[in-house]
């Protein structure tokens, strides 16, 4: 695993964690921002788009 993808796991672990707070309006989206960015980096390992299509 690189980095990328490392920082995308710890992402997902702190989204979990951020449930079990108490609950306020803050929590549910820093809960999803986390998850959704977490996610995409699990996934792509990459953090800058690419301009060459064939790779």
């Amino acid at each position: 695993m690189n980095k990328v993808r490392i920082i995308g796991l710890v992402m997902i672990v702190i989204g979990i964690l951020v449930i079990l707070a108490p609950r306020n309006d803050l929590t549910g989206f820093i809960t999803g921002a986390l998850f959704g960015g977490g996610i995409v980096l699990l996934a792509t390992g990459k953090t800058r788009w690419s301009k060459d299509y064939r790779n």
